[in-house]
């Protein structure tokens, strides 16, 4: 670890900024773009995506706001049985967690939050010569129980 702090860290090799606290004073966001379609992805899952200009060819809404972080694409679990619910990310729903980590890299940014032993795993990255964003979802139930 390089550059500790209470919100993350550098990976020893320089390559991720890992961060394991989603409070963190400001936004810490990663811009990611192939010069033609770009997103951009804050740890806690807020942002939005671009084509060409972003203030004039946004995709996805965002208000821009310094200290907000509420506005993004977000992915959603419910628990059948108990009707409870969060976000695969920290926001929206802000879901008290057992583990989160956030990896922003150099044209990606990864995602692990865990709400009652299920863990959703989430990559987003931008392809590199075409304007597609990636967003890839793994789910895995970390407990003996059978979840719906």
């Amino acid at each position: 670890m390089v550059y500790a702090n209470k919100y993350g860290y550098f990976t020893d090799d320089g390559q991720e900024y890992v961060i394991t606290n989603p409070r963190t004073p400001k936004p810490w966001i990663n811009v990611i773009s192939n010069s033609d379609y770009s997103l951009m992805v804050s740890q806690t899952g807020g942002g939005c995506s671009w084509r060409g200009n972003s203030g004039q060819n946004r995709l996805t809404r965002l208000y821009q706001d310094i200290i907000k972080d509420n506005f993004g694409k977000y992915f959603y679990l419910r628990n059948v049985d108990s009707g409870n619910f969060w976000s695969i990310t920290y926001q929206p729903v802000q879901k008290e967690y057992q583990k989160f980590e956030v990896r922003h890299g150099i044209g990606y940014s990864t995602f692990l939050y865990q709400v009652e032993d299920v863990l959703s795993e989430m990559k987003m990255f931008v392809v590199p010569d075409k304007p597609l964003e990636i967003i890839d979802i793994t789910v895995t139930n970390h407990s003996n129980i059978v979840k719906k």
